[in-house]
């Protein structure tokens, strides 16, 4: 590896642009590197409204969550034990632009995610640009994955498909077929001899070899049956149930409360509750629950049911403040 990039995929790109053709990198995570950590005592610096690791981005030198906005400057110094030995850890779309510019000098070379398209026009601007060929190599998020037409894209290049095939959530692969399978469309929209590389540290992960041959069959083949065998949608109602509050215990002892009033009537398919990825968000603690519902149960009946738990539990007088928010076969 070259920095992120493979041998391949750089020999790639230079025989592209050697064929006067533009290229198209997807890295579905902005920024510059997702997280700066302390190699003496491992501190991560953290948003003080989230559970997240702040993302350092280079433009501003600053270290930004991108859930609430909160934003901090950057320091070469650990706040935790001021050593003095801090490096930064992953890699976005601005590191990504970053590196090809030493690769690539003599190319132009853009970015297009949210932090390049604030500005009014901007990622209009950005396309036309693309499409009359001013820009050589455009890098960008799953703003480049759909719904473009360009005529000169010779080649498309996933930095790290890793990252959407790890993903902890059952719909994780069938997400990743589908963002491979759109962003690898950009290329050969005019001409069928374009190239599409994905990078992976699992090459022949079961997900991949079914994107390189577009086989959405075999896809939802075997991820019905999982989800039959462990009781997701579309076999089950999936009902997702958050709650929170700004004081820790209290979204604790909520949650406890409404899960076991729940079990009074829906029993083993309670789940939970347990922290869902991010423990805080925008200064609220959460916990979730989740429901399986077989589809020949009435549906009515149970929302009918869930929503007077709900009530019951925002009625409380120990559980003032408390928010709920329910959503069903979430996506």
């Amino acid at each position: 590896m070259n920095g992120h990039f493979s041998e391949a995929l750089l020999m790639a790109i230079q025989d592209t642009l050697e064929r006067g053709e533009q290229v198209l990198l997807f890295q579905n995570r902005r920024g510059f590197a997702p997280q700066q950590e302390c190699q003496s005592c491992g501190h991560v610096p953290h948003c003080k409204h989230c559970d997240v690791s702040l993302t350092y981005h280079k433009s501003t030198h600053r270290l930004r969550c991108h859930y609430c906005g909160y934003a901090e400057k950057t320091s070469t110094n650990c706040k935790a034990c001021n050593n003095h030995d801090v490096k930064l850890k992953g890699f976005g779309t601005e590191k990504i632009e970053d590196e090809l510019q030493g690769f690539f000098p003599e190319q132009v070379i853009r970015r297009m995610d949210l932090d390049t398209t604030r500005k009014k026009d901007s990622y209009e601007n950005i396309l036309n640009a693309f499409e009359d060929q001013e820009i050589d190599i455009l890098v960008g998020t799953q703003m480049i994955s759909k719904g473009l037409d360009f005529s000169h894209v010779g080649l498309v290049g996933v930095l790290s498909a890793d990252q959407m095939l790890n993903f902890p959530d059952f719909r994780a692969f069938e997400r990743a077929f589908q963002m491979l399978c759109q962003v690898s469309g950009r290329a050969g929209r005019k001409k069928s001899e374009s190239q599409v590389i994905i990078q992976s540290f699992e090459p022949n992960h079961e997900i991949l070899k079914l994107v390189k041959g577009h086989n959405y069959k075999d896809l939802l083949k075997g991820q019905l049956v999982e989800r039959q065998a462990f009781r997701y949608p579309p076999y089950f109602r999936l009902i997702h149930i958050l709650v929170r509050h700004r004081n820790r215990r209290v979204a604790e002892q909520a949650s406890s409360f409404l899960a076991t009033a729940m079990r009074t009537v829906f029993e083993q398919r309670v789940l939970g509750p347990e922290y869902p990825a991010f423990e805080r968000l925008k200064g609220y603690y959460q916990k979730q629950i989740l429901l399986k519902v077989e589809r020949d149960l009435s549906y009515s009946d149970s929302k009918q049911k869930l929503s007077r738990f709900v009530n019951g539990l925002l009625s409380h007088d120990n559980f003032k403040g408390v928010k709920v928010r329910v959503d069903v076969d979430p996506f």
